[in-house]
């Protein structure tokens, strides 16, 4: 059965997409949904000259005007013969090397690349733009965030915590309470990106369980605590926040209640509300 406005053209190989094939192709199914440019503007909260470009190939097809055209069109739009696209546009606009592997990889539900080496947050972020919503690779990476090396559990748990879902940012967190070494290489992660340490003396951290020593990076965790882009790095930053606490109580607790003004995730309320009981966040 033909269903209305999926596109008919056979998926082309990796190195013959380029940016402007995958700017028809969002054009090609926008037309095929009934949509003009002007409606997927207002739909979108793009401009239409943005898009307009983007369609063209005049401007880069980022992830976010993926994300948009995905939730506008849904059933509408071949997702799989897009992301298909997406990967080599990405990586022809200077996505690393890396992401667009690792993409093509988790599609064709393969997970050797994960398993190799804990991927970077920005590799994390470009990933989890792409599948945010491809239903078959979520649930290959929610598969492999519960089973196989501890690599491999935390890459795939930090793609899914960058998807923006509530329901996946409450599993994450469950994950990252529940699974030790996972927790253990996530935490190192944050504590390296975000009090900016090199990665051996971020994991002396991560495992000491020790405050944080210095006001700046008391500073940086109050501002990640409410970081909604990454809800394993904002779940991290409250348990780090929590062993602070003793030492900076009036500054941990303004940070964890002024990030309850915003909370969505019933799962980081719950931490957030253990850690200003002076309860711990991970034994409770």
């Amino acid at each position: 059965m033909e269903q209305r406005g999926c596109l008919q053209a056979a998926p082309k190989s990796r190195d013959s997409w380029t940016v402007d094939d995958l700017g028809v192709t969002l054009r090609r199914a926008r037309q095929a949904a009934g949509q003009s440019l002007a409606g997927m503007a207002k739909r979108t909260g793009f401009s239409r000259s943005y898009l307009g470009n983007a369609e063209t190939g005049e401007r880069a097809v980022t992830p976010a005007v993926i994300r948009a055209y995905e939730k506008v069109l849904g059933d509408d739009l071949n997702r799989r013969e897009l992301l298909i696209g997406a990967v080599s546009a990405l990586a022809a606009v200077g996505v690393p090397d890396e992401a667009s592997d690792i993409a093509t990889s988790v599609r064709a539900e393969r997970y050797h690349l994960l398993a190799s080496a804990q991927t970077s947050h920005a590799v994390d972020k470009t990933i989890a733009a792409l599948f945010s919503q491809d239903t078959p690779s979520l649930a290959a990476l929610t598969k492999w965030a519960q089973k196989g090396t501890p690599v491999l559990r935390v890459n795939a748990s930090g793609i899914l915590a960058k998807i923006g879902s509530p329901v996946l940012d409450g599993q994450v967190a469950r994950w990252l309470v529940a699974d030790v070494e996972v927790r253990e290489l996530y935490v190192t992660a944050v504590v390296s990106r975000v009090l900016g340490l090199p990665w051996d003396d971020a994991r002396q951290l991560a495992r000491s369980g020790f405050p944080l020593a210095e006001q700046h990076q008391l500073d940086a965790l109050t501002a990640e605590v409410t970081n909604t882009a990454d809800a394993g790095a904002h779940w991290c930053s409250i348990v780090l926040l929590a062993r602070t606490r003793p030492e900076a109580r009036t500054a941990v607790d303004d940070a964890l209640t002024g990030a309850l003004k915003t909370e969505i995730s019933g799962e980081h309320l719950r931490a957030i509300g253990y850690t200003l009981a002076g309860l711990d966040p991970i034994a409770v």
